[in-house]
């Protein structure tokens, strides 16, 4: 069966249900509403939906279909008027109920018993990567195809080896001479800098999924993810540092994304490349600012901090802009030829998933922390002020040579008009 697209609204007494279902044969439609759970059934299409408040099924409702759209609409009274259903736009949470700490914990005592070879080869290897480090794969099969995406093998370097061993190689790739130039000559990037945000005007109240986005979403599965402490902490963190990623590129490219696009953001996230995690906002930060003057295109620190900047701004807008910004990343690592999809696995649907039922009380922790943090050229360990003092020094007095170079002449040409002029009146 196929699942329609969908999508609800609600008033304070009532809630609207449009089902997109074309060609369908009006006398096969079976609907029923009964207390939360809504069903919709047209062969191919079959829709049960479970809201998070009860809806009246009585000679209120009404319903419609549009043959040109193919859309049927259904509106139903709220059981108790005036009540809010919350995330009502945040659709896959909505398709199947939701599993329980115990559900979640009978499945993988299941998966291990049937998997006991594979999960113990995994713990040899200390397999730990992927959103909130679940690694729910063997790894083994995952870097012999995709070794132009990561660069670091979990089966070989431990989580704890794995940060140090990213500082020391980025430490090797800091290309001084880029960075200098591009805090002289930096006009292109003033003008990047000076481009308007299009998260600065907008609210969160106007954040809409478009139909792409909702067939999106209602083909992910609607799971559960049962972390620990630890794993939310990484899990938060590590989402500051791929927003900061996907910011710079949306700046760079005057927020239109390029074909460079999925090479930027995962080269920037070392919460990608390098499976690393962090253990708060200022860590994750710091190290997207760090990797932001070493690898991409333009390499400015102030470039750095108006994106900061963006990141904020994007935050502000909520849990269902920053959906919104994940599938679009979703799109972009499908297209081109480095296998950059593997992201989207590993990553970007169980990010998603995740953020319909996080605990939004620790997420706004996460954004205030962030919007208190400050980073400085200091923090990023790769001597930057001093590089700069030491280039201005030259420059300065490169400019006062130059300078006396001019006076020296222009003293010249003055003692040669003098000498002229004895001469012409000894002639005289």
């Amino acid at each position: 069966m196929i699942t329609p697209r969908f999508k609800l609204t609600q008033s304070d007494s009532s809630v609207t249900i449009i089902v997109r279902a074309p060609y369908s044969n009006l006398r096969d439609l079976e609907v029923s509403a009964d207390e939360n759970v809504f069903i919709f059934f047209n062969s191919p299409y079959y829709l049960r939906l479970h809201l998070p408040g009860h809806i009246l099924e009585d000679d209120f409702t009404k319903s419609s279909f549009d043959s040109d759209s193919g859309e049927f609409t259904f509106t139903f009274n709220k059981a108790n008027p005036g009540e809010h259903f919350p995330d009502l736009d945040l659709i896959t949470k909505l398709l199947t109920p939701k599993i329980t700490v115990s559900d979640a914990e009978d499945a993988r005592k299941i998966e291990i018993l049937t998997n006991q070879e594979e999960q113990t080869t995994a713990q040899e290897l200390n397999e730990e990567f992927g959103f909130a480090l679940a690694g729910k794969k063997n790894f083994h099969h995952v870097s012999s195809e995709f070794r132009d995406v990561f660069e670091v093998d979990p089966r070989e370097v431990k989580l704890s080896e794995r940060h140090k061993m990213r500082l020391q190689y980025e430490q090797g790739k800091f290309n001084v001479d880029h960075y200098l130039s591009d805090y002289i000559e930096n006009e292109e990037i003033v003008e990047i800098m000076a481009i308007k945000s299009p998260w600065s005007d907008l609210r969160a109240d106007e954040c809409q999924f478009g139909d792409d986005e909702l067939d999106f979403l209602k083909n992910l599965p609607n799971t559960s993810h049962n972390l620990s402490d630890e794993q939310i902490n990484y899990c938060h963190c590590s989402l500051i540092d791929v927003l900061f990623a996907y910011c710079y590129d949306r700046r760079t490219t005057q927020f239109e994304g390029s074909s460079e696009s999925g090479w930027t953001i995962i080269k920037l996230a070392a919460s990608f490349c390098w499976l690393d995690v962090f253990k708060d906002p200022k860590e994750a930060l710091v190290s997207a600012f760090r990797r932001s003057v070493i690898y991409p295109l333009y390499r400015n620190f102030d470039l750095s901090q108006t994106i900061f900047t963006d990141l904020k701004q994007l935050l502000a807008l909520g849990e269902k802009y920053i959906i919104k910004c994940l599938i679009e990343m979703h799109n972009i690592f499908l297209k081109g030829d480095c296998c950059r999809y593997i992201i989207n696995n590993l990553f970007i649907k169980d990010y998603i998933i995740y953020i319909m039922k996080w605990d939004k009380t620790k997420w706004k922790d996460v954004v205030s922390k962030v919007e208190n943090t400050t980073v400085e050229k200091v923090d990023l360990g790769l001597n930057l002020r001093e590089l700069e003092d030491d280039v201005c020094d030259k420059l300065g007095n490169l400019t006062s040579l130059n300078i006396h170079d001019n006076d020296s002449d222009d003293t010249e040409d003055s003692s040669s008009e003098d000498s002229d002029e004895t001469s012409s009146d000894s002639s005289d």
